[in-house]
Parts: C-alpha cells; structure tokens; sequence
C-alpha cells in the first residue's frame, strides 16, 4: 500500500449521523486510524436509516463510515470509560458530536482531556455551535437549513420551502472541520500542542449565504426563492429541451452574444436592448421565455453539443445513478462497486489513494483495540 499523508495518524471519533462521519471518514481515506466509538447495542442511529442495507448496516451508514474500526463503549461505565480515556491518549486528534454539556458529564470534554493530553486536537462539530439561544437545541439539516435562511432561498417562488437535495450543509460543515484539523497538526508540529476546535452547520449555512447577505444588505432586493435561476444574471437556469432538462448560462457580455449566435436568436436579442447582463436582469421574464421556446426545438445532446462548441455554459440534468456511472466520473475514480454496491470517495480521496473498505460492524474491533491498550480481549 502507498504511502497516505496521514499514515501514523489516529482519530478517535464520538461521532455520529453525517457530517462528523463524513469528516472522519475522509481523514481515515487520508491515511488515519480512525476509531468510532459507539454506543453499545444501538451504535450510530444512521446504521438503522434504511432500507435498503449493506454489510447488516443502512447503505447510509456504510456510505461515510468506511474505513474505520468500531468499539462499542458505554461512557457511564467506569470500565468503558477508562477504556475511551486510554484510547484518546494514544490519539493525535478527537471529534466528538455531543449535545453541549454533554462530553463535559462524560468525563472527555475538551478542558479535561486538552490538560490531560496537550498536544490532542480536539474538535467539536454541532448543530447550531456551543453557545448562543440556540445552543442546545437539535440541529439537523433540515433544522439548520431553516433557521439560518438556506431554506428560505431554495426552491420556487410561491411553492413550499425546500430543502437541499442533500445535505450540504453537513458535507461543507465536515470539509471545514477536516480544514480546521489538518491546520492544527500542523501547527502542532511548530508548537508540539494541540488545539480546540469548534464547528457547526448554523454557522457553515449561515457563511454559504454570504453572497445573499451581503447583496441584500448593499440595497438589493430582499431574498427570494429563485430556482435553478441566479438573482444577478440572466440567462443562467434550467431549460427544458424536447427530451430531459439542460441548464445554460452567460457569465459575462461575450458569452451571451456566442450564445444568441449559436441558437440562431440574433433578430431577438441581437440587439442592444440586451447587450449588458444588467439590462438582461431587468429583462429577465421576456429573455427566458424567448430562450426557453427555442432550446425546446432542440435535444440533450443536441443542444449539448452546440453550445460547447460555441463555448457557452451547458450541461444536461442528470440523475445521479447517471453521474455516477458517467464517464467524467469513471475517468477520475470517484465511483467504485463494493461487493456490488456503488460507493462514491470523498472529495480528498481522488488523488491515488486507496479504496477504503466497508464500514464495521458495531464493535467490530473493540477485542482488537482492547488487546493493543493492553486490557486483554474480554
């Protein structure tokens, strides 16, 4: 096996659901040992998310728990958790997803086990962060996703709120986190200490919105659910072509021009009127519906196939078992078959390292882990 940039790393991961998981799971295809410390007998409740199931877990669960060894310990045991006490004391780094409080009455909260081990980095990663009226509430997604006004902008106007497909906010929330640790062990190889660190979806949702705050804020208008389209240019949305959904746009002036020119629309919105994006903002309803007319004459690969030869953004709508099967995702490994289930990388883990294997089963490893603490294999 190559040699991975975390190779001698070990994460103790308190964890669950997605974004902590995810995270963990990364650094683990990174090269790290990471550990997941379960709760006995029902473990991550992400492992019941189902059907359908793989490995006698959720297909969930073994989507972002891969790679990892699994003990079961209950941390109001005196013996488990002297036994999570040793096992974080052989570790470079602790995530953990506890309520707030919570990791505090357990005995491993940050102060305790930052003096006990200093060079730990140790990483908290919750709903809606540590402090604030917020603070001890569950925070989902779906919860976050509301409260912070992702949900607000999502979707169609004047049909229901929506959610993200998927939960993005986890995701982006869980590459912060393995930011925020990677830059700790770095700098704990300048200082030889360790760092606390904290992370929350509330806030990753809130950041992701930066754009529509500060746009509101400068004297736009006020936020609104657009689509697949964009507040600030036009074209730039989903367009229906005689046989499935392509999503076209013009970034600048000059694209927009290549793109009237390729779909033959020069004597419609060749002329001045539409010449600046800003003039196409205000334009927005007429443009689209002339644009719409004449992209449904076309097809996908039709319409594909014109638009890329005239440089002009384009892309069908596809489905993500397409994706995944599709070439750009076959030429860059993003897709593999695990005993005939799909399994798509992370992000991190595209560039030559290797394919994890499937997720544990509950407290799969924990004779294993016990006998390399010293503790015998009971």
């Amino acid at each position: 096996m190559s040699y991975r940039p975390l190779d001698g790393i070990r994460v103790i991961d308190f964890t669950r659901l997605l974004a902590g998981p995810y995270a963990t799971m990364t650094l683990a295809e990174l090269g790290a040992d990471v550990i997941k410390v379960e709760q006995p007998e029902i473990g991550d409740e992400t492992r019941h998310w189902g059907p359908p199931f793989v490995h006698g877990a959720s297909a969930y669960f073994h989507a972002i728990n891969r790679g990892k060894r699994s003990i079961a310990l209950d941390l109001t045991d005196p013996e488990d958790r002297d036994t999570a006490d040793r096992l974080i004391g052989t570790a470079d780094v602790l995530v953990e997803s506890f309520r707030p409080g919570v990791a505090d009455r357990l005995g491993i909260g940050a102060d305790r086990m930052r003096e006990r081990y200093p060079k730990l980095v140790y990483a908290s990663i919750s709903g809606f962060s540590q402090n604030g009226p917020l603070a001890a509430e569950p925070g989902t997604a779906v919860t976050v996703e509301a409260e912070s006004g992702l949900m607000h902008v999502t979707g169609y106007e004047g049909g229901d709120p929506v959610r993200s497909g998927v939960a993005m906010v986890d995701i982006a929330t869980g590459m912060s986190m393995i930011n925020g640790v990677l830059a700790a062990l770095i700098e704990r190889g300048r200082t030889g200490q360790g760092r606390r660190l904290e992370f929350s979806l509330f806030a990753t949702a809130i950041s992701s919105l930066g754009t529509v705050i500060a746009a509101t804020s400068a004297g736009g208008p006020p936020s609104k659910p657009w689509g697949s389209s964009h507040p600030s240019i036009v074209p730039y949305r989903s367009f229906r072509a005689s046989d499935g959904h392509a999503v076209l746009g013009a970034t600048n002036d000059a694209m927009f021009a290549r793109l009237v020119a390729a779909l033959g629309l020069d004597e419609a919105l060749g002329g001045e009127r539409w010449a600046r994006n800003q003039q196409r903002v205000a334009g927005r309803e007429a443009l689209e519906d002339i644009m719409a007319a004449r992209v449904a004459d076309f097809t996908l690969d039709e319409i594909t196939e014109l638009l890329r030869a005239a440089r002009v953004l384009v892309s069908r709508v596809r489905s993500p078992e397409d994706a995944a099967r599709g070439p750009q995702a076959t030429a860059l490994g993003l897709v593999f078959d695990d005993d005939g289930v799909a399994v798509a990388r992370s992000a991190l883990g595209t560039n030559g390292t290797p394919q994890l294997g499937r997720a544990p089963a509950l407290g799969e490893h924990g004779a294993q882990l016990r006998a390399e603490l010293g503790g015998g294999v009971g």
